[in-house]
C-alpha cells in the first residue's frame, strides 16, 4: 500500500512543497519515496530524503509545475525494482500506484509479458502499454493509480471497482491535482480557507449521511468514483470520466445463471489475498465474517498466521470468547488482543479526525483504530479484514425486513409466516421493526423526511431557520425495500464509507488491509442469488455458516447474536463525560445550531444508541471544522 500525489500546471510550486507533500503521506509508505517532474514532453526522476533509489536530488528551490510523488509501503518485490514512480522509458509512460493486483501473476503469463521485476506495478504498466485504459477491466484487486502517458499527452487516473483505495482530486481551468489524502490538496491553495456547503453539513447533521457517496466534505475536492477512470488532457486540462465497471449491469447480465459455488470463489479469493513478500495476518472480531477468513487463511497460509482482536471484558458486546475458539482450533494461528477504553478514545479523537479528514460517525471507529495500533506494535504490515460480507450476503438487519416484505408482496403468505417465525428465533426477535425499516423506502419523499426528523436528534438541535431550510432537502436514498436493490445500495453507500474508515485507520499505522469478500466475482455471485439462498431457515449469511459448520466450528457457525464492529459508547461516555463536555464547550459551535439546545444536550444522559452516535457526530463535526479551519458557505 502506498500514498500517491500528482499535479499538472500547478503555479508557485517548489521542490520543498513536494517534499512536504511526501512527508505528509509518509505513514502510507515509510519504506521509500520517489519524485518525477516533466516539462515539454520529457520526464525526469528525482530523489528525496527518504528515497532508497538515488537519482538527482530534489532541490528545495526547484520550480515545479508538473509532478508525480510516491510513498512506498513495500509488499511485493521488496527490491529497488519496485521503486516508483515506475517508468517505461522507451514509451515515456510513467505510473504511481497504490494497491494490489491479485491476479498479476496470472495476467503476466496469459499475455506473455516480459518483466524486469516481481511487482504488480510493472504488470499494470505493460498491460496499459498493450491495451490502453481497457486494461483496468482485467484486474482483480484494489487500486488507485495515475498513469502519465506523455506520448498521448494525457494523465489517466483509475480506481478499483468498489472504492477500496481512496483517490481525491481538485480540478480547475488552470490546474489539476490528485492525492490519496486531502491535506496535500488543501496545501496547494495556501491563501484559501477550506469550505463546506450548507447542504452537505445539514445532510450530515440531520440524516447522518449525504446524498452523494463521494462527498469529501470539502468544496472543490472530489473523489474519483469507484469503477471509473479519468483522463486529463495535459494541455487543455479537459477531463473525461469513463466507467469500466458497473456492478448492477454485471449482475443483470448474468441473469441468475451463475454456476459457481460460494466456497470455491471464496477460497480462490483467499489464496490470492495472501500473496505477499511480507507476513500476512488478519483482523478477527469473532463474528462470522472474520472467522471464515481466519479459518480458511490459516489452512492456506504457510507460516504463522497472526490475528488481532478488540476485546471489551465484562461487556455484553465482547466477542473475544469466539475469537479464541479459532486460536484453539488452528495451531498456526497466533492471537493478539487489545482492550481500548473511553479515556483512550478521548485522548485520540483529535488524531482520529485528523487522519480521517472528516467528521466520524461513531466511537466504533476507534475500536478499529485500536486494532490497527495493536497490529502495528506487533510488526504487522498486511491484514485481511471482513468488510463487505454483510452488504454482499445480506447480513444486516434491514435485509431481513426486505426479505420478508418480498415474500409478502409476492403473495407467498405461508412462506412469509414461516420465514418470519424462523428469523425471530434465529436472528432477531424484532422482525416487525425490520419490516417497517425496509418499508420506509416505499414511502413518499416527504414522509421519509418526516420520519428521519422524528428519529434523529440532529434536526431538533438546529435553529428554526435551518429547520425550515432542511425541508427543502431530500433524504439520502441509501436503502431499499427490494432485497437485491438493497444490496446494491449498501455497497454503493454504507460499505463505501466503511472502506474509507478502514483505509485511514490502517494506513495511519502503515498497514495494508485486504478485503477478500470484495472479489468482484464473489460479489456478483451473491447478488445473482435468490434471497432464500442467503437467508435460509432464519439464518442470515447462510453460505458462510455452512462452511464454518464443515470446519467444525458450530459455536461460531450458529451464533444468533449479531454485534458488528461496535464499541461500548455509553460506557465510554460515562467514563469521560466531564472531559467530553469540557471539550465541546471549549469549541465554537457552528451557527446552524441552537446554542442553548447543544449546551443542554451535553448535560443529558444519552442511553439510546442512535442518540449516542449523534452525540459523537456533533462532537467530531465541531472538532473537524476547527481543526481544518473550515468555513460554512
Amino acid at each position: 500500500m502506498c500514498g500517491i500525489f500528482g499535479c499538472v500546471n500547478q503555479q508557485n510550486l517548489k521542490g520543498a512543497d513536494l517534499i512536504r507533500v511526501s512527508e505528509t503521506l509518509k505513514h502510507r509508505g515509510p519504506d521509500d519515496e520517489g519524485f518525477l517532474s516533466w516539462e515539454g514532453g520529457r520526464a525526469r526522476p528525482y530523489s528525496g530524503p527518504d528515497s532508497k533509489v538515488k537519482s538527482t536530488p530534489l532541490q528545495s528551490d526547484f520550480q515545479v509545475r508538473n509532478a508525480l510523488v510516491h510513498r512506498r509501503l513495500s509488499i511485493l518485490d521488496l527490491s529497488a525494482k519496485g521503486h516508483q514512480p515506475m517508468s517505461l522509458n522507451d514509451r515515456n509512460i510513467h505510473i504511481v500506484f497504490n494497491g494490489e493486483i491479485y491476479n498479476f501473476q496470472k495476467l503476466a503469463r496469459e499475455h506473455n509479458l516480459e518483466l524486469q521485476s516481481g511487482s504488480d506495478t510493472e504488470v499494470i504498466l505493460r498491460l496499459y502499454e498493450k491495451f490502453g485504459i481497457e486494461c483496468f477491466g482485467l484486474f482483480r484487486g484494489m487500486w488507485a493509480l495515475a498513469i502519465l502517458d506523455l506520448k498521448k499527452n494525457k494523465l489517466i487516473l483509475s480506481r478499483d471497482r468498489f472504492g477500496i483505495k481512496p483517490l481525491h482530486y481538485r480540478s480547475s481551468e488552470m490546474s489539476f491535482a490528485f492525492c490519496s489524502e486531502i491535506k496535500p490538496l488543501l496545501s496547494l491553495n495556501k491563501n484559501e480557507s477550506p469550505e463546506i456547503s450548507t447542504d452537505s453539513m445539514l445532510e450530515y447533521v440531520v440524516f447522518g449521511a449525504s446524498n452523494d457517496p463521494n462527498e469529501t466534505f470539502f468544496k472543490g475536492i472530489n473523489s474519483l468514483k469507484p469503477g471509473c477512470s479519468l483522463s486529463i488532457d495535459l494541455t487543455t486540462l479537459a477531463c473525461e470520466e469513463r466507467s469500466y465497471y458497473d456492478l448492477e449491469e454485471a449482475v443483470n447480465s448474468k441473469n441468475g445463471r451463475s454456476k459457481e459455488k460460494f466456497e470455491d470463489l471464496f477460497m480462490e479469493s483467499i489464496r490470492e489475498h495472501i500473496i505477499s513478500d511480507v507476513d500476512v495476518g488478519s483482523c478477527l472480531s469473532g463474528g462470522l465474517d472474520s472467522s471464515l477468513i481466519v479459518s480458511q487463511a490459516a489452512k492456506a497460509y504457510k507460516g504463522t498466521f497472526r490475528t488481532y482482536t478488540c476485546s471489551f471484558p465484562g461487556s455484553d458486546i465482547d466477542e473475544s470468547r469466539f475469537a479464541r475458539i479459532l486460536g484453539e482450533k488452528y495451531s498456526r494461528v497466533q492471537q493478539h488482543f487489545t482492550n481500548p477504553r473511553g479515556p483512550e478514545f478521548l485522548n485520540s479523537i483529535e488524531h482520529l479526525i485528523d487522519i480521517h479528514e472528516r467528521p466520524i460517525g461513531s466511537a466504533s471507529i476507534f475500536a478499529q483504530y485500536a486494532v490497527m495500533k495493536l497490529a502495528s506494535e506487533n510488526g504487522a504490515k498486511v491484514l485481511l479484514d471482513g468488510q463487505g460480507a454483510d452488504e454482499v450476503l445480506g447480513g444486516y438487519y434491514p435485509f431481513a425486513g426486505a426479505y420478508l416484505l418480498g415474500l409478502m408482496k409476492s403473495g407467498n403468505i405461508p412462506g412469509f409466516l414461516n420465514a418470519y417465525r424462523q428469523l425471530k428465533n434465529n436472528f432477531n426477535p424484532h422482525m416487525q421493526k425490520a419490516m417497517l425499516r425496509a418499508g420506509y423506502y416505499d414511502l413518499p419523499a416527504k414522509a421519509q423526511l418526516k420520519a428521519r426528523q422524528k428519529a434523529r436528534l440532529g434536526f431538533d438541535l438546529l435553529t428554526p431557520d435551518y429547520q425550515e431550510y432542511v425541508q427543502k432537502l431530500s433524504p439520502p436514498s441509501r436503502g431499499d425495500s427490494n432485497f437485491k436493490k438493497l444490496g446494491l445500495k449498501s455497497i454503493q453507500y454504507g460499505l463505501y464509507e466503511l472502506l474509507q474508515y478502514e483505509d485511514r485507520n490502517a494506513m495511519a499505522f502503515s498497514i495494508e488491509t485486504r478485503v477478500p469478500f470484495l472479489d468482484h466475482r464473489l460479489v456478483e455471485w451473491a447478488l445473482t442469488q435468490k434471497p432464500s439462498r442467503l437467508i435460509t431457515k432464519g439464518w442470515t449469511k447462510y453460505p458462510i455458516r455452512q462452511i464454518l459448520e464443515k470446519e467444525s466450528l458450530p459455536k461460531i457457525a450458529w451464533r444468533k447474536d449479531k454485534l458488528g464492529f461496535v464499541a461500548p459508547q455509553e460506557k465510554w461516555m460515562k467514563e469521560s463525560s466531564r472531559e467530553l463536555n469540557e471539550l465541546i464547550e471549549s469549541r465554537e459551535i457552528p451557527g446552524i445550531f441552537d446554542q442553548k439546545k447543544v449546551r443542554a444536550l451535553m448535560h443529558k444522559p444519552l442511553t439510546e444508541n442512535e442518540h449516542l452516535s449523534e452525540f459523537w457526530r456533533l462532537l467530531s463535526l465541531v472538532i473537524w471544522k476547527e481543526k481544518f479551519k473550515v468555513a460554512l458557505k
